[in-house]
This record gives C-alpha cells, sequence and structure tokens, in this order.
C-alpha cells in the first residue's frame, strides 16, 4: 500500500529557510476523512547572538529602552494614552454615524491616527540615533513600519 505525501506551503518555506527534518515523527490516524496524518519535526542550527558594535532597541507601547553605555534608559513615549484616545474618539464617531458610512470613513481619516503614531516612532528613533551618532562608532539598526533605518 502507497501513501500520497502533500507536504504544505510553509514545510517548503521552512526547507528553503535552512531548516531540516529531524528524525523523530509523529504520525496520527485521522479516521473521518480515511488519511494518515504525519508530523515532522524540524530544527535549525543557529548563531549564538554576540553584541559588538550594535546598541540594542526595545520599543514598547508606552516607552522605548535602549543602553546608554552601561546604563539602561527609558524614555517614555506616552503613546498607549494616544492610542486610548483615539479608540474613544473612533468609537463614538461609529455611533454617531454608523460603523461603515461615508461619514465615518472621512471623521476617521481627519484624525489622521497612523501618522501621528509614525511621527513618535519617529522621533524617538531620531533621538536614539544622534545619541548614537554622539558616542561614535555604534550602529543602531531601528525597524519601523518595514523600513530600516542604519547608520
Amino acid at each position: 500500500m502507497y501513501l500520497d505525501l502533500e507536504p504544505s506551503k510553509e514545510f517548503y518555506k521552512l526547507l528553503a529557510r535552512g531548516f531540516k527534518p529531524t528524525s523523530h515523527a509523529k504520525i496520527k490516524l485521522d479516521r473521518r476523512s480515511r488519511r494518515v496524518i504525519i508530523h515532522l519535526s524540524l530544527e535549525k542550527e543557529i548563531e549564538i547572538y554576540k553584541p559588538g558594535n550594535i546598541k540594542p532597541v526595545d520599543v514598547n507601547e508606552n516607552s522605548v529602552a535602549t543602553l546608554y553605555e552601561a546604563f539602561a534608559l527609558i524614555l517614555e513615549t506616552d503613546l498607549a494614552e494616544t492610542t486610548l484616545g483615539y479608540s474613544y474618539r473612533k468609537k463614538s464617531i461609529q455611533r454617531r454615524n454608523g460603523s461603515d458610512s461615508r461619514e465615518t470613513r472621512k471623521a476617521m481619516k481627519k484624525l489622521r491616527e497612523g501618522e501621528k503614531k509614525r511621527d513618535y516612532r519617529m522621533k524617538t528613533a531620531n533621538m536614539i540615533i544622534r545619541e548614537a551618532m554622539r558616542m561614535r562608532g555604534v550602529m543602531v539598526v531601528e525597524r519601523i513600519s518595514g523600513e530600516d533605518i542604519r547608520i
């Protein structure tokens, strides 16, 4: 008896990224659809991260943390309060005009929430980059909405 193997797209993506199947697999019988399901384990060798001239940055909802010489520095952004304010305004607009009307979309566009959030992120990234330039020899990599900023 032969079984047809139908790997998923995710399996091929993981193989392309360098993952290799291990020797142990889990086999399960699906009696309703009359098929055999095989769960494969994949593994990948990775390099251990060793910080060199890299300045780590952690961006959270309400703060940005980074290392300054030997100390952790936390910059308060208050982005959470801004996000909550937008949430309350959106709720009142939707209650007033309905959830998917032309007036609602127009009012939401006037809020410019995405632009203001991006402005917050860009300003904090700019502060960190200026500090890295001042310290010389420090490389900052900051990811903001899919764009890499490198120095």
